[in-house]
């Protein structure tokens, strides 16, 4: 038998030890452990967030924040409801803001360091399955790829209606398909806007919320990997899990904050 010569491929040696990639991909469905779960406000507008980092059994990072209360005490629905969503997949009813000492990136420090903050303890170490939706705006006149949690199910991938039914898992596959058809929008819509020459954007949403439209049925991903994007056109983002958007974005409409480039922290465990 002849044996291949190997040659030294160092972008293959960085993904064996970084489990593909230190973030795990959008336009995917993922299995999650919730490592931080914070309560955080706004200090543009006063709205209270929970902002979440979550990583895969590769110990690869997502993080997104639910901006689900306004300064006035009012629900912001979409964020609201996926909040709920969240809690009731993963078997918890009452969320206790609790002072931790939890790793997270400090911009200053240009690492991941403990620190003081009230967190959702009932949510902490918890699992869920979460379809995570690539979505685009225009950020300083560049386009920016931002991927958030779109809609939560348990770990057999089942919706809270389907676990209370004892059902097989079906909606999950409605709202991949959901996903993509707004993920793809989303991205054209800024790519129109910069085509345009409209210059003078800055943190310009393609948010949106699609209307009409047809299904294409023969959408297919893989789980834990990022889907591929179809010709699918404005889906109604009404979730199957009871986490309604109400015709929003994904993001919900809440505060728009810059991104932090958080590094990833995986405590090992799965």
């Amino acid at each position: 038998m002849n044996f291949p010569t190997i040659q030294l491929n160092e972008t293959a040696a960085l993904k064996a030890g970084s489990g593909g990639g230190q973030f795990f991909e959008g336009n995917s469905e993922q299995l999650v452990k919730i490592a931080r779960a914070e309560f955080v406000v706004s200090a543009n507008t006063g709205t209270t967030g929970m902002g979440f980092d979550v990583f895969n059994a590769d110990g690869q990072k997502g993080y997104f924040t639910l901006w689900f209360m306004k300064q006035d005490g009012s629900y912001i629905e979409g964020f609201y409801n996926q909040l709920q969503s969240i809690m009731a997949v993963t078997g918890v009813t009452t969320l206790t803001p609790t002072q931790a000492n939890i790793d997270k990136y400090d911009t200053a420090a240009g690492k991941v360091v403990p620190t003081q903050m009230a967190v959702a303890n009932e949510l902490m170490g918890k699992h869920f399955t979460g379809l995570f939706i690539d979505e685009f705006e225009i950020y300083n006149g560049e386009k920016r790829k931002k991927t958030q949690l779109f809609a939560a199910f348990n770990q057999k991938r089942q919706t809270l209606q389907e676990q209370k039914d004892q059902s097989a898992p079906h909606q999950i596959e409605v709202q991949m398909e959901r996903l993509i058809g707004y993920s793809l929008k989303s991205e054209k819509e800024v790519d129109a806007q910069m085509g345009g020459n409209q210059g003078g954007y800055n943190n310009q949403r393609a948010s949106q919320s699609p209307q009409g439209g047809q299904q294409n049925n023969n959408t297919s991903y893989q789980r834990g990997a990022p889907v591929q994007k179809s010709n699918q056109q404005g889906y109604n983002n009404q979730q199957g899990n009871g986490a309604s958007a109400n015709n929003q974005a994904p993001n919900g409409g809440g505060p728009v904050e810059d991104d932090i480039p958080f590094a990833p922290y995986f405590d090992g465990q799965f």
